[in-house]
């Protein structure tokens, strides 16, 4: 049992340590709410925060809707930049039929985690 409860508290605290906070740039249109569930889906360790000395990354995310033929589209943006306002990856304003906004989360978490530098 004493083995399980040190597994578990070495675990938490690998896990609390992994964490990123992310702050949403003031150029930003998209609400911390979507920003939040998108993150909290795609990779949990990154925790979107109003406290700006907490901030790991900025992050710019914006929408833009276009209309065509009576339909309208929302294009998503990303551009994740260090603390310092660096730019360190964007990813592309697209239409997605499937898997609406997937690869803005995934494209940012794999770089926040290492996976894609």
């Amino acid at each position: 049992m004493k083995r399980l409860l040190v597994l578990a508290l070495i675990l938490t605290a690998s896990v609390a340590q992994t964490t990123k906070h992310v702050i949403l740039s003031p150029k930003s249109n998209l609400d911390t709410a979507s920003v939040s569930e998108g993150f909290a889906k795609y990779c949990p360790n990154v925790v979107v925060t109003e406290n700006e000395a907490k901030a790991d990354y900025v992050l710019e995310a914006s929408s833009k809707t276009t209309f065509s033929e009576g339909d309208s589209f929302s294009h998503w943006h990303f551009t994740l930049l260090s603390k310092d306002g660096d730019v360190l990856m964007t990813t592309h304003p697209e239409r997605h039929f499937t898997h609406k906004f997937k690869h803005h989360f995934e494209s940012v978490c794999e770089y926040i985690n290492g996976k894609s530098h």
